[in-house]
C-alpha cells in the first residue's frame, strides 16, 4: 500500500478553509499597529522602532501592555506637519468592536492630546472604525521620537491566547523602515513550552525567536513590512498565563514535598493539558518536551500510589490521545498498549468510578479492536493477544490481523459528489470528491453564497474494506476522513459529529463519471509485502473527545493569519 505522510495535527471530516469560517474564528482585540502617516505623500521615514509586549496575568487568557517607540525621521528639505493615526478599534471577526484601553501617546516625552476620527477598518475596508489621530511636527533633517502606548486583552480559547501587531501599518512612510526590535515580556521565565514558536495553534503563529530570560526577541533590519512579506505581521502564540502559573505552582509545591502523589499527579495534568490540542497535539519543541515531562510525573505519582484508579485513567488518556493521532502514520505504537494496559488497570482498581468510566469509553471509541465490550465491561483482546511483538524505534508493532483485502486502485478512481447538505451552523455545502489512480485525491466544498474551497491530497487503503483521504486546503489546514467504504457507484462515510451538537451526517457521494479517473502516470501502488503494517480502525460514530474539545480543535485549525 502507497505510505502517505500525514501530519499528526489532523482532525476528522468538513474542516472547513479559513476563507468559510471567518465567522466562527475566535474572537481578536483589535492588535496593536505601526503608527500611520496621514493621506498625504510623505518624506518622514520610520528610522527605527522598538516594541514590547508585556504580557500580565490578569484573566484566564491574559493581557499586555504594549509599548512602541517608533524613530522618526525628516529625509526632506522642509518641516512638515500632519496628523498621524493609530486605530483604537478593530472589527473582530463577529462584527463587534472591542477599544484598546487606557491609550497614551507622547511625542519627545511629552503626553499630548488625541482626537477620536473615523476611518477604514485595518482589514474590512468597506466599515469605518474610530481610530485616534494627533498632530505632529516634524523638522527638516532631525529625529522626532513617538511613543504609543495601551493595553490590550489576550484573545482565543483555552488553555491558550494569543497577542497580535501590525508591522505593515508602517509601510505608509518613506522608505522602508531602518530597524525593528520586538519584544515579548512573559511575568515568568519564557520556553518553547510556553511560548508556542514555529506551530500554527489555529488563530496565531509564532515564528521563532531568541529566548533569553522572560524575553522573546526578533529583530530586523532595513525592510518594508507586509501582509506576504519577508517581514510580516507578528503574531504570538502563547500558553495562557493562568495555566501556566498552575503549572509552576505545581513544581514549587513538589520542590517542598517530592513524595506529595497527588501533586505529582496534578503536574502530570497540567502538563498534559497544554500539550493536547483538542484534535491532535502540539508538534513544537517544547510540546514533544511537554509529553515527556507529562509521562514522567504520572510515573511518579503512581509509583507513589500504585491503587489511584484515577490517575492510572488519566495516564492513559494522554497515552492514547497521542497515540490515536500517531496510527495514521504508524499504526499501533507502544504508547496505544501502555494505554489499553492503564485503564484496564483503572477499571480493575475502580470499575464503578464515573472518572474512569468516562475516560474508558473515549479510549473504546479510539481502539475498537484493541478495547472490546462485554456485558460486564471491556476485553483487551490486543494485551491477551501472544505473542505481541514489542515495537522498535523504525517499526510499528505488528498485531495478528485478518487476511487484508485490497482494493483496486482503477476501480475505486472516478469523481464522487454529495448531495446539497445542511451543516450544524445551518452553511449548506456540497462535497465532490475527485480519486485517481495514483492515489492523490481533491476534495471540493461548493458553499451555498461563499466562494468553493479545493483541497489536495491523497487517498489510502486501509486493507479492510475502506479507505482515507488526506487533503490539505490553499491555506494548509489539514483534513482527515476515515471509514470510507465503496458500495457500487457510491461512497459511504459519517461526519463524526464534526460540529458541536450535530449528531452526525451520514453521508452519501454518488460517482459522476463511470469512467475511471487515471492520471499519466498511473503506477499503481501495491503492496510492500504480504504483512503490512495495520493501520486503524474506522472510528464510531461517536468522537474521542467529549465536551467542547472537538470545537475547539475544529477553531484552532481553521484560520490561519499569514
Amino acid at each position: 500500500m502507497k505510505q502517505i505522510s500525514i501530519i499528526l495535527l489532523t482532525f476528522i471530516l468538513l474542516a472547513a478553509p479559513s476563507a468559510v469560517l471567518a465567522d466562527i474564528a475566535p474572537p481578536a482585540n483589535p492588535p496593536g499597529t505601526n503608527i500611520q502617516p496621514g493621506a498625504e505623500t510623505t518624506q518622514v521615514r520610520m528610522a527605527a522602532e522598538t516594541v514590547l509586549i508585556d504580557v500580565k496575568d490578569n484573566g484566564d487568557l491574559g493581557a499586555a501592555r504594549i509599548t512602541a517607540d517608533f524613530t522618526m525621521r525628516n529625509l526632506g528639505k522642509v518641516s512638515e506637519s500632519m496628523a498621524v493615526r493609530f486605530p483604537v478599534t478593530a472589527n473582530d471577526g463577529f462584527g463587534n468592536y472591542p477599544e484598546i484601553q487606557e491609550l497614551v501617546i507622547k511625542v519627545d516625552g511629552q503626553q499630548i492630546p488625541f482626537q477620536r476620527v473615523n476611518y477604514p477598518d485595518i482589514r474590512y475596508q468597506d466599515q469605518d472604525v474610530p481610530w485616534a489621530e494627533f498632530n505632529v511636527t516634524f523638522p527638516a533633517g532631525q529625529d522626532v521620537a513617538v511613543q504609543v502606548a495601551y493595553n490590550l486583552n489576550g484573545s482565543g480559547y483555552m488553555p491558550f491566547t494569543a497577542f497580535y501587531y501590525i508591522l505593515e501599518t508602517g509601510a505608509g512612510w518613506k522608505d522602508t523602515i531602518g530597524s525593528a526590535d520586538i519584544i515579548l515580556r512573559l511575568p515568568y521565565p519564557a520556553s518553547t513550552q510556553n511560548v508556542i514558536m514555529d506551530m500554527q495553534i489555529g488563530w496565531a503563529e509564532t515564528f521563532p525567536g531568541v529566548i533569553a530570560g522572560n524575553e522573546v526577541r526578533w529583530h530586523f533590519d532595513n525592510f518594508e513590512p507586509a501582509f506576504d512579506g519577508a517581514v510580516q505581521n507578528m503574531e504570538f502564540a502563547l500558553v495562557a498565563p493562568v495555566n501556566w502559573k498552575n503549572i509552576l505552582k505545581e513544581q514549587s509545591n513538589l520542590s517542598k514535598n517530592p513524595n506529595d502523589s497527588e501533586a505529582w499527579g496534578r503536574l502530570a495534568k497540567a502538563y498534559k493539558e497544554i500539550f493536547l490540542m483538542g484534535r491532535g497535539y502540539r508538534i513544537d519543541a517544547g510540546g514533544g518536551e511537554l509529553y515527556q515531562l507529562s509521562i514522567e510525573a504520572y510515573e511518579k505519582c503512581l509509583a507513589l500510589n500504585p491503587n489511584d484508579a484515577q490517575w492510572h485513567a488519566g495516564f492513559s488518556d494522554l497515552l492514547a490521545n497521542r497515540s490515536y493521532w500517531d496510527s495514521f502514520t504508524n499504526g499501533s505504537t507502544s504508547d496505544t498498549y501502555r494505554a489499553l494496559d492503564e485503564i484496564n488497570t483503572a477499571l480493575q482498581l475502580a470499575p464503578h468510578d464515573p472518572k474512569v468510566l468516562e475516560i474508558a469509553e473515549n479510549i473504546y471509541f479510539m481502539f475498537p479492536e484493541g478495547m472490546t465490550q462485554n456485558e460486564s465491561g471491556y476485553d483487551f483482546p490486543w494485551l491477551t493477544q501472544t505473542p505481541i511483538p514489542q515495537p522498535t524505534p523504525t517499526q510499528a508493532p505488528i498485531l495478528p490481523t485478518e487476511t487484508p483485502v485490497f482494493l483496486d486502485p482503477q476501480s475505486v478512481s472516478g469523481t464522487y459528489q454529495s448531495d446539497m447538505l445542511t451543516l450544524a451552523n445551518n452553511k449548506r455545502v456540497k462535497l465532490t470528491l475527485t480519486l485517481n489512480a495514483d492515489q492523490s485525491a481533491e476534495w471540493t466544498s461548493e458553499y451555498e453564497n461563499e466562494p468553493s474551497v479545493i483541497s489536495t491530497g491523497t487517498w489510502a487503503d486501509s486493507t479492510k474494506g475502506w479507505f482515507y483521504i488526506f487533503v490539505r486546503d490553499p491555506s494548509n489546514v489539514p483534513t482527515v476522513i476515515n471509514g470510507i467504504t465503496l458500495e457500487g457507484d457510491t461512497l459511504y462515510f459519517s461526519s463524526h459529529k464534526f460540529y458541536y451538537g450535530d449528531p452526525g451526517l451520514d453521508i452519501k457521494m454518488r460517482r459522476v463519471n463511470t469512467a475511471p479517473v487515471i492520471p499519466e502516470s498511473t503506477d499503481t501502488p501495491q503492496p510492500a509485502s504480504a504483512e503490512p503494517e495495520p493501520v486503524p480502525s474506522a472510528p464510531k460514530p461517536s468522537l474521542p473527545i467529549c465536551g467542547s474539545a472537538a470545537l475547539v480543535g475544529v477553531i484552532w485549525l481553521a484560520r490561519k493569519r499569514r
